[in-house]
């Protein structure tokens, strides 16, 4: 933990907050043709291994680096551990064909964390950080009654340090019910979240570097690139860009495409202008300053932008502003003051 020093009594409990994502698939209508038959069990489970199995084989078209990791296994292998990952099987798939004997669940958990590792090492090259605690993952059959739902959780603690706001991260918790975990595009989407969700990124950044991920390091992106960010501009009543607005993975509605296109298309475009380690160099910014730690809620696009102007070297406010994203120019100063006017005085 970053501080050590003891909490002020003001608040001598932290209070307990989960940030989540969900990712709802819409149903799709099945229809079924005279001379058609539905899979058995235990072809679905065929189909799964063999899908598997091109996986590994196939590394070189995931761009993803083999991993070095080590990696436990439980006895009966309803339980996986990695370096940075944890994966257990939900009790309603264990008695699933294909996950109800104990070699079909070591191969597959083996397979699974193994690749998880390769994806996570690509994200901290990517990125240049990386979380401070596991990531847990729970495979299902059905979760909260359906298989269309993969949930991202990031518990975090809140309180009064020194008598400033804080907030830390607890656990980072993903639910999949198998069926959305074998979506090779969401499953990247979701694991790219469970990385950067410690930093409270406004959802256009965070929806951004996720399908940048799933598109250009995993080849499971479904949303391409605008081909210009003015071109294509959308913005509501105000004038304000539509992607400010956005309330993630929750909202289906005629903008959802559209947002995910052009958060990619942004997110792209700096990484793209100021070099692949543009990222890197933002990131290494806020966590030297730990200053999105401080402040409450989600963190704003005026403090994102200030940063990416620090690690750009140039104000990039003006782009931003002509895209229309109500943005201000901030300095550090106008930082530390928003937390120091959120101070809460000492008793006497």
């Amino acid at each position: 933990m970053k501080y050590r020093r003891r909490l002020c009594p003001i608040v001598p409990i932290f209070n307990s907050v989960m940030r989540m994502r969900v990712v709802l698939v819409p149903l799709a209508l099945l229809f079924v043709f005279n001379g058609c038959r539905a899979l058995t069990a235990l072809e679905e489970a065929q189909q799964r291994r063999e899908k598997r199995i091109l996986e590994e084989r196939d590394a070189t078209s995931l761009m993803l680096r083999p991993s070095k990791a080590t990696i436990k296994i439980r006895p009966d292998a309803l339980f996986g551990e990695s370096d940075h990952y944890t994966l257990k099987f939900a009790e309603d798939l264990q008695v699933l064909e294909g996950f109800d004997e104990v070699e079909e669940r070591e191969l597959f958990t083996r397979s699974a964390l193994g690749y998880m590792e390769s994806l996570y090492e690509a994200m901290n090259r990517l990125f240049g950080f990386q979380p401070k605690h596991k990531i847990h993952v729970t495979l299902h059959h059905l979760y909260r009654g359906s298989n269309l739902s993969a949930v991202t959780r990031t518990d975090y603690r809140s309180g009064i340090l020194d008598g400033r706001y804080v907030k830390f991260i607890n656990s980072i918790q993903m639910d999949f019910p198998i069926q959305m975990y074998e979506k090779h595009g969401v499953r990247v989407h979701e694991l790219t979240h469970a990385f950067t969700n410690i930093y409270f990124l406004p959802v256009w950044f965070s929806e951004g570097i996720a399908v940048l991920i799933q598109t250009e390091y995993a080849k499971g992106g479904t949303h391409p690139k605008f081909d210009s960010l003015e071109g294509d501009l959308r913005v509501d009543l105000d004038g304000v860009n539509q992607l400010e607005s956005w309330g993630g993975h929750t909202e289906n509605n005629p903008l959802t495409h559209w947002r995910y296109r052009y958060a990619y298309t942004l997110v792209a475009e700096l990484w793209k202008r100021y070099g692949t380690d543009f990222y890197i160099r933002v990131f290494r910014l806020m966590e030297r300053d730990g200053l999105h730690q401080k402040l409450e809620g989600t963190m704003k696009t005026s403090f994102l932008v200030y940063y990416f102007s620090e690690a750009a070297g140039e104000d990039l406010v003006p782009f931003f502003r002509k895209l229309h994203f109500k943005v201000r120019k901030l300095t550090k100063e106008d930082i530390l003051n928003q937390i120091e006017a959120n101070r809460v005085p000492r008793r006497q």
